[in-house]
């Protein structure tokens, strides 16, 4: 395996494979060398030292599981122990090696998404899938680091109005130019993934699949269609290794995941103890807005959202609702206090950077402003904000006025 440090992408592959079969295994090593930088510059001959004279706990608490959690456990060490002694470069070409549509995004590379970083265990790597080829997930994975993004969760067994409310709110935030997150799972998630896809709207992606297993695994099976639509014209995201199957430690995981590439989560319907709950926890304990959709007093599936609307979380009975909560497109209800639908934006050019088209436009709806203004109003770099401003431009929505401001073309 060698004793010195690999490259830093080759680092956060391996661990991140590693950590696809060890629940707490980064939050370990952090607490032994510090900080995750520190972690990346070991020796890979003491990192798999320090994981051997851990690995008797991990075995106790194998041995103490029956059945098909025994299996699970027993499959997870061996390939921890695989890929342990695989070491960093072996684990990064075998990891690489897919198909073209399949992209591995790792901790130390600026296409990794910033907004996930706000967690205290962020994930090292990130196995994307979507599109044909790796352009395309790349320019998704990219739009999901500027674009606003909205998680809307809930239960896998809601009621009528609950999957209504799902389909409504994500048609509605996707129609606005916000990227749908949620994890495919049956339920409010499909229904909610669904509406997105169905939206049909020139947004790329118009939804992100976070799963809790392997993006190359369909889990549960019945979404197979789903899936496939959303692999296709939206992004599936996972920590979790090429492969990897689903087990029930990684679907808390996946929600702190859900929870930190959101500017929001949306709780449509659950029981106290849902996972859907937990997601939005994540969120709070991150400073995301949460919002919760009403539910009918005294019901199972109204205790989560109306427990955490009576601890102050948002309202939410519309998208229009969620984009006054994230500021995005500004207050365009109907004026009558029913809070229907944004009226969206019109969607241009948004395979390349278009999320901060998206945000560029909203600004400019509003005022004119220069292009520092508006790269801190949009929270951008100047170089897209000059980018965005000048796709606009092209597309005849913008022009340049006095004092280097730019305004809005009215249609």
């Amino acid at each position: 395996m060698g004793d010195r440090p690999a490259g830093a992408r080759a680092m956060c592959v391996w661990l991140g494979t590693l950590a696809s079969y060890r629940p707490g295994f980064i939050n370990d090593l952090v607490l032994r060398y510090r900080t995750t930088a520190q972690v990346l510059v070991q020796p890979p001959g003491d990192i798999a030292e320090f994981a051997r004279r851990r690995s008797r706990r991990r075995r106790t608490e194998a041995d103490g599981a029956t059945g098909r959690d025994a299996s699970g456990a027993a499959s997870d060490a061996a390939r921890f122990a695989a890929v342990l002694a695989e070491g960093p470069e072996a684990c990064l070409g075998r990891a690489e090696r897919r198909p073209p549509g399949d992209l591995v995004v790792a901790w130390s590379e600026s296409l990794y998404p910033d907004q996930l970083r706000d967690l205290g265990d962020p994930p090292l790597c990130l196995f994307a899938r979507g599109g044909k080829d790796r352009d395309t997930v790349r320019a998704r994975v990219s739009a999901v680091v500027d674009a606003p993004l909205v998680a809307v969760v809930g239960t896998r067994t809601p009621s009528p109005y609950g999957l209504d409310m799902a389909r409504c709110l994500a048609d509605g935030l996707t129609r606005a130019g916000v990227i749908v997150v949620s994890g495919l799972a049956l339920g409010i998630d499909a229904a909610a993934q669904k509406a997105a896809v169905d939206a049909e709207v020139a947004l790329s992606p118009a939804t992100v699949a976070v799963l809790g297993c392997g993006a190359d695994v369909v889990y549960p099976r019945t979404n197979a269609k789903l899936y496939a639509r959303v692999a296709g014209s939206g992004l599936v995201l996972s920590e979790f290794a090429w492969g990897v199957p689903a087990r029930a430690w990684r679907f808390p995981a996946r929600n702190r995941v859900m929870a930190a590439l959101a500017r929001a989560v949306v709780l449509v319907e659950g029981a106290q103890r849902s996972g859907a709950r937990i997601t939005a926890g994540y969120g709070v304990d991150i400073g995301r807005e949460v919002l919760c959709v009403p539910g009918e007093a005294g019901r199972r599936l109204s205790q989560a959202p109306n427990r955490l609307l009576g601890h102050g979380a948002g309202v939410c009975e519309s998208a229009a609702d969620v984009l006054r909560a994230i500021g995005v497109g500004g207050d365009r209800s109907s004026g009558d206090g029913a809070g229907g639908p944004a009226a969206p934006l019109p969607v241009y050019v948004l395979d390349h950077g278009g999320a901060a088209i998206r945000d560029v436009l909203a600004a400019l709806s509003d005022a004119s402003f220069t292009i520092d203004q508006l790269a801190v109003r949009c929270s951008l770099t100047v170089a897209k904000a000059a980018s965005a401003v000048s796709d606009l431009e092209i597309e005849g929505l913008a022009r340049r006025v006095e004092g280097g401001r730019y305004r809005l073309l009215r249609q």
